[in-house]
């Protein structure tokens, strides 16, 4: 039998960018319906597709849409278990870079996989892709800013600022002073180590606060103690400490992001919650 090779396609549609990722047996259509992202894997989830699926999921996230629904009428397995892909995408797409995913449109034997296996408890299901479209319009878009830093030290200062200012504009000013360690300590190593501009980004959905800052380095940040003798030297052990949970990751277009999140409350309190890094 001859292998099929066929295309793993996400971009923001006609006229837009589009990223393709090889794979075998498996395609991942894509177009954007507002501001959520349609995919539509058409051929069979198997062993062998797993872990492409799921990497293919997690690069369309990076376009950053305000949700991803994935449109299960051409997708078929005969492995119940496999499934479990959609839960692992959502869980790591969730805090970064914070994108919602939901299922929708699977033929009636797929949704009964669906059920048995518990996925819908997980991940939300629809029977249709406009009745999922339909939904997420009604959720508010979140809070965000972003601004371009030069490479420069005074881009600390002016990250700081922004942070503190933003914060008080927002209605969580009990964020300010983790939020401003946090900030100063990502663009540090923006200036410092990666030695390129970048963009720091924040985003307030519901209760979390994502801080984001880019830079032209895919070269992942280190987390290690610093030495009596390092310079400003407390880095990312800081952003660990002070975080819920934070991580990196590539960036498409190159270099990478680096991101933390803080938990708020409703009335604007830190709330606590245990920390996990990932990548």
């Amino acid at each position: 039998m001859t292998s099929q090779r066929v295309g793993i396609t996400c971009g923001r549609g006609a006229g837009g960018e589009q990223h393709k990722v090889t794979t075998s047996s498996l395609l991942l259509q894509s177009y954007f319906r507002d501001r959520s992202l349609v995919v539509r894997p058409v051929g069979e989830l198997s062993p062998q597709t797993y872990e492409r699926l799921r990497d293919g999921l997690v690069a369309c996230a990076a376009d950053e849409p305000a949700a991803i629904v994935v449109d299960l009428g051409g997708m078929q397995t005969a492995i119940t278990s496999l499934l479990n892909v959609f839960p692992s995408v959502a869980d790591r797409i969730g805090d970064w870079p914070g994108v919602r995913l939901v299922l929708a449109g699977a033929r009636h034997t797929l949704r009964t996989m669906l059920d048995s296996n518990a996925v819908s408890r997980f991940v939300p299901t629809y029977g249709s892709v406009s009745e999922a479209l339909q939904d997420l319009d009604a959720v508010p878009p979140p809070l965000r800013r972003e601004v371009t830093l030069p490479c420069r030290p005074e881009s600390s200062r002016w990250g700081r600022h922004l942070v503190g200012r933003t914060c008080q504009e927002w209605g969580i000013p009990e964020a300010v002073p983790d939020a401003v360690v946090i900030t100063s300590e990502l663009i540090d190593n923006m200036v410092e180590h990666a030695r390129s501009e970048g963009q720091l980004r924040l985003e307030l959905r519901r209760t979390a606060l994502c801080i984001a800052v880019t830079d032209a380095d895919p070269r992942r940040p280190q987390l290690r103690l610093p030495g009596l003798s390092a310079a400003g030297g407390r880095g990312l052990v800081l952003v660990d400490r002070l975080s819920r949970t934070w991580g990196t990751a590539p960036r498409l277009g190159g270099g990478k992001v680096v991101w933390a999140v803080l938990t708020v409350s409703p009335r604007g309190h830190l709330g606590a919650a245990p920390r996990q890094q990932r990548s």
